[in-house]
């Protein structure tokens, strides 16, 4: 018996090394627009989950529950339409304040969501959201909020494209909330 090597040959590892680096081209624009895509949808859904979060607790509790953005990701109002630095949900004792005040000492914390990197979320009004008793807005405007993919440090309000789309969300009178998906070049500030 004659005793052969086994193994590749350099031409085999070549072949190998150039397919894997084609794959890894192809491959690797794609995940990233995966990652960026969950970025919107994870933000947008947390946003959601506030929203019925609040609605429900003035319903179950019987008085008001208010939400803002959150300017420190705890216990202040940012005044602002930018939810993207997190936002709280709190209401107050029965009588002690009506609808769409900004939280102060006196308010009950429920849920505070903390800033959010790579996506811009603005509602289309910088007013504390409210839900009333029976789950419906105080006052009864609608609402809507858009949640739009942006670079790392950027503070603008993101872009939608055909590989990562925005998401809308419009919350009407009622307080039922619908969800859509922004099309390619959609502005992502709500109008």
């Amino acid at each position: 018996m004659t005793n052969r090597h086994r193994g590749f040959s350099l031409l085999e590892l070549m072949v190998t090394l150039a397919v894997a680096s084609i794959l890894l081209v192809i491959a690797v624009p794609s995940f990233r627009d995966l990652m960026r895509r969950s970025q919107v949808s994870s933000a947008s859904n947390e946003l959601l989950a506030s929203l019925a979060y609040a609605r429900t607790e003035a319903i179950t509790r019987g008085q008001l529950v208010s939400m803002c953005p959150s300017a420190n990701g705890a216990t202040t109002c940012a005044g602002d339409n930018a939810f993207e630095s997190g936002w709280i949900v709190y209401t107050y004792p029965a009588g002690a304040a009506s609808a769409n005040v900004a939280y102060a000492s006196s308010a009950i914390l429920l849920r505070a969501t903390m800033a959010r990197s790579g996506v811009s979320i603005r509602a289309k009004s910088n007013t504390v959201i409210t839900f009333g008793q029976q789950g419906q807005l105080k006052p009864s405007t609608p609402l809507t909020f858009v949640t739009c993919y942006r670079s790392g440090g950027s503070t603008d309000a993101g872009t939608s494209t055909t590989k990562v789309p925005g998401t809308q969300l419009d919350v009407n009178g009622s307080g039922s909330v619908i969800t859509k998906s922004l099309s390619d070049g959609a502005s992502c500030t709500p109008s």
